[in-house]
Protein backbone atom coordinates (compact mmCIF):
# COMPACT_ATOMS: atom_id res chain seq x y z
CA UNK A 1 0.00 0.00 0.00
CA UNK A 2 1.45 3.39 -0.78
CA UNK A 3 1.94 5.99 2.04
CA UNK A 4 -0.88 8.54 2.18
CA UNK A 5 0.56 12.15 2.04
CA UNK A 6 -1.34 13.79 5.03
CA UNK A 7 -3.18 17.58 4.89
CA UNK A 8 -0.25 18.74 7.37
CA UNK A 9 2.71 16.99 4.33
CA UNK A 10 0.35 19.60 2.22
CA UNK A 11 0.81 21.95 4.80
CA UNK A 12 4.05 21.75 4.84
CA UNK A 13 4.94 22.41 1.41
CA UNK A 14 3.47 25.71 1.69
CA UNK A 15 4.30 27.25 4.88
CA UNK A 16 6.61 29.70 2.98
CA UNK A 17 3.74 31.04 1.29
CA UNK A 18 0.50 30.63 3.15
CA UNK A 19 -1.35 34.08 4.51
CA UNK A 20 -3.26 33.52 7.46
CA UNK A 21 -5.29 36.86 6.64
CA UNK A 22 -5.87 38.67 3.68
CA UNK A 23 -3.65 42.30 3.11
CA UNK A 24 -5.43 45.58 4.61
CA UNK A 25 -5.66 46.63 1.48
CA UNK A 26 -7.39 43.59 0.14
CA UNK A 27 -10.88 44.53 0.69
CA UNK A 28 -10.61 47.39 -1.68
CA UNK A 29 -10.14 45.36 -4.98
CA UNK A 30 -12.47 42.71 -6.55
CA UNK A 31 -12.80 39.41 -5.10
CA UNK A 32 -10.91 36.36 -5.84
CA UNK A 33 -12.78 33.58 -7.49
CA UNK A 34 -14.17 31.11 -4.83
CA UNK A 35 -16.03 30.55 -1.64
CA UNK A 36 -14.51 31.50 2.00
CA UNK A 37 -13.49 28.61 3.98
CA UNK A 38 -16.83 28.22 6.23
CA UNK A 39 -18.73 28.48 2.77
CA UNK A 40 -16.41 25.91 1.31
CA UNK A 41 -16.86 23.59 4.27
CA UNK A 42 -20.95 24.12 4.13
CA UNK A 43 -21.00 23.25 -0.07
CA UNK A 44 -17.78 20.31 1.13
CA UNK A 45 -20.25 18.93 3.93
CA UNK A 46 -22.85 18.39 1.11
CA UNK A 47 -20.83 16.88 -1.28
CA UNK A 48 -19.09 14.51 0.81
CA UNK A 49 -22.26 12.81 2.57
CA UNK A 50 -22.19 9.78 0.82
CA UNK A 51 -18.45 10.04 1.50
CA UNK A 52 -17.27 9.18 5.02
CA UNK A 53 -13.13 9.07 4.08
CA UNK A 54 -13.37 12.17 1.72
CA UNK A 55 -15.40 14.27 4.42
CA UNK A 56 -12.66 13.49 7.04
CA UNK A 57 -10.15 14.68 4.30
CA UNK A 58 -11.88 17.82 3.38
CA UNK A 59 -12.14 18.71 6.84
CA UNK A 60 -8.61 17.63 7.55
CA UNK A 61 -7.82 20.07 4.30
CA UNK A 62 -9.56 23.20 5.91
CA UNK A 63 -8.45 23.08 9.79
CA UNK A 64 -4.87 22.41 8.92
CA UNK A 65 -4.97 25.50 6.20
CA UNK A 66 -5.68 27.59 9.31
CA UNK A 67 -2.21 27.69 10.97
CA UNK A 68 0.21 26.15 8.15
CA UNK A 69 2.56 28.53 9.10
CA UNK A 70 6.41 27.53 10.58
CA UNK A 71 6.31 24.40 8.84
CA UNK A 72 9.37 24.75 6.39
CA UNK A 73 11.32 27.82 5.56
CA UNK A 74 11.89 27.46 2.01
CA UNK A 75 9.88 26.95 -0.69
CA UNK A 76 10.78 25.88 -4.64
CA UNK A 77 8.46 26.71 -7.14
CA UNK A 78 7.86 24.13 -10.08
CA UNK A 79 7.75 25.55 -13.94
CA UNK A 80 3.77 27.51 -15.06
CA UNK A 81 4.39 25.01 -18.17
CA UNK A 82 4.84 21.42 -15.99
CA UNK A 83 2.12 19.28 -14.76
CA UNK A 84 1.48 18.42 -11.73
CA UNK A 85 0.48 15.62 -10.06
CA UNK A 86 -1.94 14.40 -7.00
CA UNK A 87 0.23 13.15 -3.79
CA UNK A 88 -0.57 9.64 -4.28
CA UNK A 89 -3.01 7.88 -6.46
CA UNK A 90 -7.01 7.72 -4.78
CA UNK A 91 -7.63 4.52 -3.92
CA UNK A 92 -10.32 2.94 -6.14
CA UNK A 93 -12.90 0.24 -5.41
CA UNK A 94 -15.12 -1.94 -7.75
CA UNK A 95 -15.45 -5.28 -9.30
CA UNK A 96 -13.56 -4.67 -12.29
CA UNK A 97 -12.30 -1.59 -11.61
CA UNK A 98 -8.43 -2.98 -11.80
CA UNK A 99 -9.02 -4.67 -15.03
CA UNK A 100 -10.95 -8.21 -15.27
CA UNK A 101 -12.36 -8.94 -11.81
CA UNK A 102 -9.96 -7.48 -10.21
CA UNK A 103 -11.71 -5.30 -7.71
CA UNK A 104 -8.92 -2.67 -6.67
CA UNK A 105 -7.19 0.01 -8.53
CA UNK A 106 -5.19 3.30 -8.01
CA UNK A 107 -6.70 6.12 -9.79
CA UNK A 108 -4.23 8.77 -10.93
CA UNK A 109 -4.21 12.50 -11.66
CA UNK A 110 -2.55 15.68 -12.21
CA UNK A 111 -2.96 19.31 -12.48
CA UNK A 112 -1.77 21.78 -15.81
CA UNK A 113 -1.23 25.55 -14.56
CA UNK A 114 -1.64 28.38 -16.95
CA UNK A 115 -0.14 30.32 -18.81
CA UNK A 116 -0.42 26.54 -21.29
CA UNK A 117 -1.52 26.54 -24.60
CA UNK A 118 -2.20 22.75 -25.29
CA UNK A 119 -4.30 22.19 -23.15
CA UNK A 120 -5.61 26.11 -22.96
CA UNK A 121 -5.22 27.04 -19.25
CA UNK A 122 -4.76 31.11 -18.64
CA UNK A 123 -2.77 32.10 -15.65
CA UNK A 124 -4.81 31.53 -12.39
CA UNK A 125 -6.33 29.01 -13.90
CA UNK A 126 -5.40 24.75 -12.74
CA UNK A 127 -6.78 22.25 -15.53
CA UNK A 128 -7.46 19.11 -13.54
CA UNK A 129 -7.23 15.80 -15.05
CA UNK A 130 -8.03 11.80 -13.56
CA UNK A 131 -7.22 8.38 -15.99
CA UNK A 132 -9.19 5.74 -16.24
CA UNK A 133 -8.10 2.95 -14.63
CA UNK A 134 -9.27 0.67 -17.38
CA UNK A 135 -9.09 0.89 -20.80
CA UNK A 136 -12.39 1.51 -21.64
CA UNK A 137 -14.64 4.53 -22.18
CA UNK A 138 -16.34 6.18 -19.52
CA UNK A 139 -19.86 6.48 -19.63
CA UNK A 140 -20.82 8.84 -16.45
CA UNK A 141 -18.48 10.44 -13.99
CA UNK A 142 -18.65 12.44 -10.77
CA UNK A 143 -15.37 13.40 -9.62
CA UNK A 144 -15.16 16.00 -7.04
CA UNK A 145 -12.37 18.44 -6.85
CA UNK A 146 -12.25 20.79 -3.81
CA UNK A 147 -9.37 23.30 -3.57
CA UNK A 148 -8.42 26.08 -0.99
CA UNK A 149 -6.01 28.82 -2.56
CA UNK A 150 -3.21 29.29 0.29
CA UNK A 151 -2.78 32.84 -0.81
CA UNK A 152 -6.26 34.30 -0.44
CA UNK A 153 -8.04 31.59 1.61
CA UNK A 154 -11.12 31.30 -1.10
CA UNK A 155 -11.85 27.52 -2.54
CA UNK A 156 -14.82 25.79 -4.30
CA UNK A 157 -15.79 22.50 -4.95
CA UNK A 158 -15.45 21.57 -8.95
CA UNK A 159 -17.01 18.96 -10.74
CA UNK A 160 -14.78 17.31 -13.39
CA UNK A 161 -17.74 17.55 -16.43
CA UNK A 162 -15.68 18.47 -19.26
CA UNK A 163 -17.22 16.10 -21.96
CA UNK A 164 -16.11 15.64 -25.67
CA UNK A 165 -19.04 14.16 -28.03
CA UNK A 166 -21.00 12.88 -24.76
CA UNK A 167 -18.07 11.11 -23.60
CA UNK A 168 -17.07 12.21 -19.46
CA UNK A 169 -13.28 12.96 -20.15
CA UNK A 170 -12.54 13.05 -16.16
CA UNK A 171 -10.87 16.76 -16.50
CA UNK A 172 -11.77 20.12 -15.78
CA UNK A 173 -10.58 24.01 -16.01
CA UNK A 174 -10.82 25.52 -12.37
CA UNK A 175 -10.40 28.92 -11.83
CA UNK A 176 -8.23 28.91 -8.57
CA UNK A 177 -6.16 32.14 -9.14
CA UNK A 178 -2.59 32.12 -8.74
CA UNK A 179 -0.42 30.81 -5.67
CA UNK A 180 -0.26 27.48 -3.62
CA UNK A 181 -3.40 25.19 -3.50
CA UNK A 182 -4.12 22.60 -1.43
CA UNK A 183 -6.99 20.26 -2.89
CA UNK A 184 -8.93 16.63 -2.27
CA UNK A 185 -10.20 14.66 -5.29
CA UNK A 186 -13.33 12.18 -4.97
CA UNK A 187 -16.15 10.42 -6.19
CA UNK A 188 -16.63 7.76 -9.27
CA UNK A 189 -16.89 6.29 -12.58
CA UNK A 190 -18.65 4.47 -14.43
CA UNK A 191 -17.87 2.89 -17.80
CA UNK A 192 -19.36 1.60 -20.92
CA UNK A 193 -19.13 -2.20 -20.02
CA UNK A 194 -20.79 -1.83 -16.41
CA UNK A 195 -17.70 -1.29 -14.58
CA UNK A 196 -18.54 1.04 -11.66
CA UNK A 197 -15.39 2.66 -9.87
CA UNK A 198 -15.63 4.36 -6.34
CA UNK A 199 -12.45 6.64 -5.94
CA UNK A 200 -12.44 7.35 -2.42
CA UNK A 201 -10.15 10.05 -2.04
CA UNK A 202 -6.49 11.84 -2.82
CA UNK A 203 -5.13 15.23 -1.70
CA UNK A 204 -3.06 17.46 -4.24
CA UNK A 205 -0.79 20.87 -3.64
CA UNK A 206 -0.39 22.76 -6.41
CA UNK A 207 1.16 25.91 -8.13
CA UNK A 208 -1.33 27.88 -10.27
Amino acid sequence: MPRRWTVRSLCTLFAATAAVALPAHASAQPAPPGLTPDDLRVAATAATADSPDAAAAVDALLDAAKNPAGLIEDLLYPPRNTPQPFMEPAPTFGIGCGGGFIPYAMTTGWAQPGPNVNPDVAIGQLKIFVAPTIPVQPARADLKFVWLNMDNFRGGIETLDDTVNGVPQLSKTVNTGTGPVLSALFGSVEYVNGTFCQVVYTMGGFFA
